[in-house]
């Protein structure tokens, strides 16, 4: 078996053609592995980002990418946008999506909606997640571990929808994206199936809203997708044991379809960048392939 290619650095900040100048778009788990990915890509087309963390030191992380984003769009080298249109804002908040309070979460995020940019929305990101490990028959598949992981991963995206729609917050020509995992449909480790379940739920609220909601008046349009996304390096995939990462990125790496290797970061956020832009306005209540080709998606 060859060796996994080398991984695909990171490149500098820079700015990209300003299609998405003037959206407004609301990222969940904004500061850290694929959310920081994803905040990139759509702030430097144009989008102000609200973007979401759980802990102090995420808010530090967001404040630092906020100012280098910030200093991008008013260097003096760096293409203007537009004359006419403002460079992006940057708002981060503190969200905890799986707090048993959900409704206190998800009103924090519309005062800042409110408060900042008028009560309007046109993108969505819904990537924070609570990832749990759980093998059936060892113990540790209690009622508490279930409700934890279904209440961030599919009762906080129910109770924030349901309230963007009732306020009226969406635009018309929205985008909503769920990252959900192949896990959903391909073997992976053993403990992850209460995770793999609330990620299918995941999948399922967007194939029902694309049908509820696409053409709900005033949000004429709106498009909801899912993206599956496989083995990827992340600050989580950083705190695998060694031997068990090495083991598992290699067998991995084999499976993918494009290259010998996983996936980074920036290979999922092009994939979401792709399904919240113009030219995807025809792709709706579907479930996009971000593993490389690992998980067939027919």
């Amino acid at each position: 078996m060859s060796a996994p290619n080398a991984p695909v650095l990171p490149q500098p900040l820079r700015l990209q053609e300003q299609d998405l100048a003037g959206k407004i778009a609301l990222v969940t788990g904004a500061t850290k592995g694929i959310g920081r990915a994803i905040t990139i890509e759509l702030a430097t087309r144009g989008a102000s980002i609200i973007g979401s963390y759980s802990t102090t030191p995420s808010a530090t992380l967001f404040s630092a990418l906020a100012e280098q984003l910030t200093a991008l769009y008013s260097s003096s080298s760096s293409p203007s946008a537009s004359p006419a249109i403002a460079p992006p804002r940057f708002i981060g908040l503190s969200c905890n999506i799986a707090a048993p309070d959900t409704a206190s979460e998800v009103n924090t995020i519309f005062e800042a909606l409110t408060t900042h940019f008028a009560g309007k929305l046109d993108i969505v990101v819904f990537n924070a997640a609570v990832m749990t490990l759980a093998k059936m028959g060892e113990g540790s598949v209690r009622p508490d571990v279930v409700d934890l992981t279904f209440a961030g991963n599919v009762r906080f995206p129910v109770v924030l929808v349901e309230r963007f729609v009732r306020e009226g917050v969406f635009r018309g020509g929205g985008r909503v994206v769920a990252v959900s995992s192949e896990g959903v449909r391909a073997r992976r480790p053993d403990g992850g199936a209460i995770y793999a379940a609330s990620k299918a739920a995941l999948e399922c609220l967007m194939r029902k809203w694309a049908d509820e909601l696409g053409n709900r008046p005033g949000m004429e349009s709106t498009t909801f997708n899912s993206v599956s996304v496989g083995f990827t390096k992340t600050e989580a995939y950083s705190r695998i044991p060694r031997e068990f990462r090495d083991k598992l990125e290699t067998s991995d790496a084999a499976e993918v379809a494009v290259a010998n290797r996983i996936g980074e970061v920036e290979d999922v956020a092009g994939v979401v960048g792709l399904l919240v832009s113009e030219k995807a306005r025809w792709i709706s209540g579907s479930v996009v392939d971000a593993s490389g080709g690992k998980a067939k998606i027919l």
